[in-house]
């Protein structure tokens, strides 16, 4: 991510603005991975001042976003980085660099103000993912293997539901996610039975493959046409 392409759009220029969204940047618990939905930086900032504060004791963030409208058809691999951000703590996983998911894609860069305040001085990698079948799963779970150390946190962008019509289909939508993420297994396998539909869901199956377990509640919102919620997986290594 070698600018800012969604700086003034998703989230605020305005560095007051920004900094009244941001909260205090106080860290009090632990978690080993976040659940954040993505959206205008207005819509989810409460949501994500609840997940920051599970940071405590972490040393670095690698943050997990879909690409939303697949990969290129030209594409062999499934997930790309960036290039690095001038003067930041960003650094490189080694996976192929391809600029165009970072302009295209907003979910990592709305939360880099919130790794510079709740996490100052840590460093940060933005992996885009395309995840589709068991085998690609396995795949990126392999290449995120060496990086899943006690001191780094994981985070993965995704919103619960597609885009919804009805508050009621949002929360069908919402409930099913859930459900599925406490238990932890098989996303894949309920993506194609068409039991869940959210858009990192390839990325929480790999995610589940180095670190099992299920995930827990946090916060939901009340918008009424996409599922905003944020889950957390506990802090125990």
């Amino acid at each position: 991510m070698k600018m800012k392409y969604h700086e003034g759009i998703f989230y605020p220029q305005d560095k007051e603005e920004l900094n009244s969204l941001l909260g205090d940047g106080m860290a009090t618990k632990k978690a080993k991975a976040l659940l954040v939905p993505h959206a205008s930086l207005k819509i989810i900032a409460p949501l994500l001042r609840e997940a920051f504060s599970y940071t405590k004791d972490k040393e670095r963030v690698i943050i997990l976003a879909p690409i939303h409208n697949g990969r290129s058809n030209s594409e062999k691999g499934f997930f790309f980085e960036g290039e690095l951000l001038p003067s930041s703590d960003m650094f490189l996983l080694g996976a192929e660099t391809r600029e165009m998911y970072a302009e295209e894609e907003p979910a990592g860069e709305e939360l880099i103000p919130f790794i510079e305040k709740y996490m100052p001085g840590k460093e940060w990698a933005i992996l885009y993912a395309d995840v589709k079948t068991a085998a690609e799963s396995k795949r990126l779970a392999s290449f995120l293997s060496p990086f899943n150390t006690p001191s780094t946190l994981f985070i993965v962008s995704t919103n619960l539901s597609p885009k919804c019509s009805k508050k009621e289909e949002c929360e069908m939508w919402r409930e099913s996610a859930k459900e599925a993420l406490k238990d932890g297994s098989a996303i894949i396998d309920k993506v194609n039975k068409h039991q869940i539909s959210f858009c990192g869901a390839g990325i929480i199956d790999a995610l589940e493959r180095l670190i099992p377990g299920g995930w827990r509640e946090g916060v939901d919102n009340k918008e009424e046409t996409t599922a905003h919620s944020f889950l957390y997986k506990g802090g125990d290594y």
